[in-house]
C-alpha cells in the first residue's frame, strides 16, 4: 500500500522540481551539442567519458575514438610529462577556473599539429564519483591578433623612441601627461620620471596661461577632433622655443573622449630664418618705392623660404576688370618683360584674389582653370604653382604667386608661409602704387604749375571781357547758353579777336571751373612734337625723352582743353584726337597703360575749316565733332563803340602793372584810336596801348600814333587815314610844349611830360613841322 501522507501542495512542488530538472537536462544537452567550444567530461584519472561534436571537429578524432582516451593525449608532448601532476593537484583542490587565466596553453590535434587554446575547468560531483568539465577554446586568431598588436606596439614604441625631432606624447582628458618619448625629453628637457602625471600647461608661456590658452586648446581639439598651431613654448630651463603643435582627440569605440595625442616640433631655427627674411624683405620694401626694384626684392626674399623657378605679382585693374601680371626676377627664365593681362575668372591668381584664400596646384595646367589662365607659366615650362592674395586694409588688391618646373612642389604650408610674406608685400605694393600715383600727380601738378605760370606771364592775359557792343552781347549770350553743358565749342574769328578770352569765359561759367583750363596753340609747336604735347610720353619713348611728360589732355583731366589754331593740326594726328574725345582714353607715347581722360574741348581757328574739309586738308569727322556749338568772335572794326572802353581798360591795367599813374587820355588820341580799323584787332590795340604806357612819363597818355601802319587806301572823305594820326600826334606834342612853356628838357620839360627822350622829341618836332610860334 502506497504512502499517501503527501499533501497536494507537496506534490505540486515535487512536480515543479522534476520539470526544472528536466529543463536543465535538456538545456545542458543542447548546449553540449551546439557549443562553439570543445567540451570534455573526464574522470579523476583523466579518462574522457564524454565529448561534444565541437571536440571532434577541433581535435580531429571521432567521438568513439575519444571516449576512454586519456585527456593527456590532447596535450602536446613537450607538456605531457608534467600534466598528470597538474591533474593530481587539481583533484586535491577542485575549483572552477575561468577562461583567460593568463596561461599560455596549447593543444594537440590527431595529426600532431599544435594550436593555442584557452581552457575553463569546472568540477562536478556525480553518483559515480567526481568528474571535470573542460571547455577548450581555439584562440589561434585571438593570439595572432594579440601578437600583431604587440608587434605594432613595439614598432610604434621603437619609432617614438627613435624620433628625436618630435615630442610625441599622450594626454588624459584633463591634459595630464600619460606617455613621454625621447624627442619630448630632448626638446623640452624633462625626463619621463619628472613629467609623467603633470599637466601639459607647464610648457606654455605665462601670457598664454593667463589667458587660459591650454584649456582652450583642449576644448578646440575635442570639438574639431584635430587642431594645429604655431606659437612660443617653454622648456624646463625657462627658455622659449617656437613650436609647431598638433593636438588630436582620441575616443573609444563608443565615441567617448579618452585623451589626446600631442605632437610638438621645434621650429625655432625656421622661425628665426623666416623673421630674418621678413626683416630683409621689410627693409627692401621700405627702402624702395620703385615697382621694378620692389619686385626684385620680393623675389630674392621669398626664394630663401620657398624655392621657386619664377614668381609673379598680379594687380587688379578696376578699369579693365582683369589682372596685370608682372614677373619677379624673370630674367633667369627669359620671362616676357612688361605687364601681361589675365582674367580674374578662370585663373588661379584671380581665384586667390577673389576668394582671399591660397590656391595650391600640384600640376599645371589644372582642369579647374582654362589654359589662358596659366599659359604665361606653362609656356615657360612651369609644372606646379602656389598663389596667395594680396590684401591691404581689408581690400584685396591682387595676388602673389610662385611656380616650379617640378610637379607637386608646393603644399598648404607653403601657402601659409607665402601668405605671411604677402601681407608685407601688400603694404609695400600699395605704398609703391600710392607713391607712383603721387609721383604722377606731382609731375602733373608741377607741369600744370609751370604751364599756369607760363599762362600768367603770357603777353595776352585778359582779366575780363570788355565791351558793350551789340555783337559782343550776342556772343556773351551764346556763351551763357553753352557754358553749363559739356558740349564742344568751336570759336571762329580773325586773329586777335579774343577767342581765347571767350574760351576762358566758357570755362569759368562751366561746372569744370574749379579744375584746370589748359591751352595748346597748335600752330606754335612743330608737328613732330605736337603728339607728345597732347598725349605725353614715357621716359625713353624716343631720343631726347629723358623723363616722363604729362600731356595736355592728361593735364586737362576733368577740366577744359583749349586747342587754339586747331586748323593747324596735322592730318595724321586728327584721328587720335577724335578717338581720345570719343573713348575718353589715351596712352602716352612709349606707354602700354590706358589712361582715362575726361576733358571738355574748346577749339578756335581763324581759318575756314569747312573749305579745308572740302579740300581734304582737314578731316570731316573731326570737323563735325568740333562744330557742335559754333561761336563767332566779331572783329574790332565791327565793335567801334567798345574801343574807348578797351582803351581805358588796357591803359589802366598796364599803368598799374608798371607802377605809373596815367589819369588823362587826350581826346585827339582817343578819336584817332576809334577811327583806326585795327586789322590786328584787340591784340593790336592792346600792344599799341602797352607801348604807349611805357613811353608815357607823366599823368597824360602819350600815344605814338605815327608808329601805326599807314594805309595806302583813303577813307570816304578822300584823305589818307594816316594824316589824321599825324595831326593828332602833332596837336598832342604842341599842347605838351605849351604846358611846359616851350621848355623841352628838364624835369618839367615837354619831353618828360610826354615820356620821351629829349632827342626823340626834337626829332618828332622837326618831322611834324612844329614851329616855335605854334606853342609860344
Amino acid at each position: 500500500m502506497s504512502h499517501v501522507s503527501d499533501s497536494p501542495e507537496t506534490g505540486a512542488a515535487a512536480r515543479a522540481r522534476e520539470y526544472r530538472a528536466e529543463f536543465a537536462r535538456l538545456a545542458l544537452e543542447n548546449h553540449f551539442a551546439i557549443s562553439p567550444d570543445a567540451i570534455f567530461v573526464s574522470d579523476a584519472t583523466g579518462l574522457i567519458r564524454e565529448a561534444n561534436p565541437r571536440a571532434s571537429e577541433l581535435f580531429g578524432y571521432t567521438r568513439e575514438e575519444m571516449i576512454g582516451m586519456s585527456i593527456d593525449a590532447l596535450v602536446p608532448e613537450r607538456f605531457r610529462e608534467r600534466h598528470p601532476t597538474h591533474r593530481e593537484n587539481y583533484n586535491a583542490h577542485p575549483r572552477s577556473r575561468a577562461m583567460g587565466a593568463a596561461l599560455n596553453l596549447f593543444a594537440r590535434r590527431k595529426d600532431g599539429s599544435e594550436f593555442p587554446v584557452d581552457i575553463m575547468l569546472r568540477p562536478i560531483g556525480t553518483a559515480s564519483g567526481p568528474v571535470v568539465l573542460s571547455f577548450v577554446r581555439d584562440v589561434t586568431e585571438q593570439r595572432a591578433a594579440q601578437e600583431e598588436l604587440r608587434r605594432k606596439d613595439l614598432q610604434l614604441r621603437s619609432i617614438l623612441e627613435s624620433v628625436h625631432d618630435y615630442a610625441i606624447y599622450m594626454l588624459d582628458p584633463e591634459g595630464c601627461i600619460m606617455t613621454w618619448n625621447a624627442g619630448a625629453e630632448r626638446i623640452k628637457q624633462y625626463t619621463a620620471d619628472e613629467i609623467l602625471g603633470l599637466h601639459f600647461s607647464r610648457f606654455f608661456t605665462q601670457e598664454d596661461i593667463d589667458r587660459n590658452r591650454p584649456a582652450e586648446l583642449l576644448r578646440l581639439a575635442a570639438v574639431r577632433e584635430r587642431i594645429e598651431e604655431e606659437s612660443w613654448r617653454v622648456r624646463k630651463d625657462g627658455s622659449r622655443f617656437w613650436a609647431y603643435v598638433s593636438l588630436t582627440a582620441m575616443r573609444d569605440s563608443a565615441g567617448q573622449l579618452i585623451g589626446f595625442a600631442k605632437v610638438t616640433r621645434d621650429f625655432t631655427d625656421r622661425k628665426r630664418a623666416e623673421e630674418a627674411v621678413m626683416l630683409q624683405l621689410s627693409s627692401a620694401l621700405m627702402s624702395s618705392v620703385d615697382i621694378r626694384k620692389l619686385l626684385e626684392a620680393v623675389s630674392a626674399s621669398i626664394r630663401e623660404v620657398t624655392p621657386h623657378d619664377c614668381a609673379t605679382l598680379s594687380l587688379y585693374d578696376p578699369a579693365t576688370g582683369d589682372l596685370g601680371v608682372q614677373f619677379l626676377g624673370g630674367e633667369e627664365i627669359n620671362a616676357p618683360r612688361g605687364e601681361l593681362r589675365v582674367p580674374v575668372e578662370g585663373s588661379p591668381a584671380g581665384s586667390a584674389f577673389r576668394n582671399r584664400e591660397p590656391v595650391v596646384l600640384p600640376r599645371l595646367p589644372d582642369p579647374a582653370y582654362p589654359a589662358q589662365g596659366v599659359t604665361h607659366l606653362t609656356s615657360l615650362g612651369m609644372a606646379s604653382g602656389c598663389w596667395v592674395p594680396l590684401v591691404h586694409r581689408g581690400e584685396a588688391i591682387g595676388a602673389m604667386g610662385v611656380a616650379s618646373r617640378m610637379e607637386g612642389a608646393y603644399s598648404a604650408r607653403d601657402g601659409e608661409m607665402l601668405a605671411q610674406i604677402a601681407s608685407q608685400v601688400a603694404v609695400a605694393v600699395n605704398n609703391a602704387m600710392t607713391f607712383r600715383r603721387m609721383a604722377e600727380l606731382r609731375d602733373r601738378l608741377r607741369q600744370e604749375k609751370q604751364y599756369l605760370e607760363a599762362e600768367i606771364n603770357l603777353e595776352h592775359s585778359y582779366e575780363d571781357i570788355v565791351g558793350d557792343s551789340a555783337g559782343l552781347r550776342q556772343v556773351l549770350q551764346q556763351i551763357e547758353t553753352v557754358a553749363p553743358t559739356d558740349a564742344t565749342v568751336l570759336i571762329q574769328g580773325e586773329t586777335g579777336t579774343g577767342k581765347e578770352l571767350l574760351a576762358r569765359a566758357i570755362h569759368r561759367q562751366s561746372p569744370r571751373r574749379e579744375r584746370t583750363f589748359v591751352k595748346l596753340n597748335c600752330a606754335a609747336i612743330p608737328a613732330g612734337l605736337l603728339e607728345s604735347e597732347l598725349f605725353g610720353h614715357e621716359k625713353g619713348a624716343f631720343t631726347g625723352a629723358i623723363a616722363r611728360k604729362i600731356g595736355r589732355l592728361e593735364l586737362a583731366h576733368e577740366g577744359t582743353l583749349f586747342l587754339d589754331e586747331v586748323g593747324e593740326l596735322p592730318l595724321d594726328l586728327q584721328p587720335k584726337i577724335l578717338r581720345a574725345l570719343q573713348e575718353r582714353e589715351i596712352e602716352r607715347l612709349g606707354g602700354n597703360r590706358p589712361i582715362s581722360v575726361n576733358v571738355r574741348l574748346i577749339a578756335a581757328t581763324n581759318r575756314d575749316l569747312a573749305r579745308m574739309v572740302a579740300e581734304k586738308q582737314f578731316r570731316s569727322d573731326l570737323y563735325y565733332r568740333l562744330k557742335v556749338f559754333p561761336v563767332f568772335a566779331p572783329p574790332l572794326r565791327e565793335r567801334g563803340g567798345d574801343i574807348p572802353i578797351l582803351v581805358r581798360h588796357f591803359v589802366t591795367m598796364h599803368s598799374r602793372r608798371m607802377g605809373k599813374n596815367i589819369e588823362t587820355i587826350p581826346n585827339e588820341i582817343m578819336d584817332a584810336l576809334v577811327r583806326w580799323k585795327w586789322p590786328g584787332n584787340i591784340r593790336e590795340l592792346e600792344n599799341f596801348l602797352e607801348r604807349a604806357v611805357i613811353l608815357t612819363r607823366g599823368p597824360v597818355l602819350h600815344a605814338p600814333l605815327v608808329e601805326l601802319e599807314m594805309e595806302e587806301d583813303e577813307d570816304e572823305d578822300g584823305a589818307p587815314e594816316g594824316s589824321t594820326l599825324h595831326e593828332a600826334e602833332r596837336d598832342h606834342i604842341v599842347r605838351a610844349l605849351r604846358d611846359a612853356k616851350g621848355q623841352i628838357g628838364g624835369p618839367d620839360g615837354a619831353a618828360a611830360r610826354l615820356g620821351l627822350k629829349r632827342t626823340t622829341l626834337n626829332s618828332k618836332i622837326k618831322k611834324l613841322g612844329i614851329a616855335r610860334s605854334d606853342y609860344m
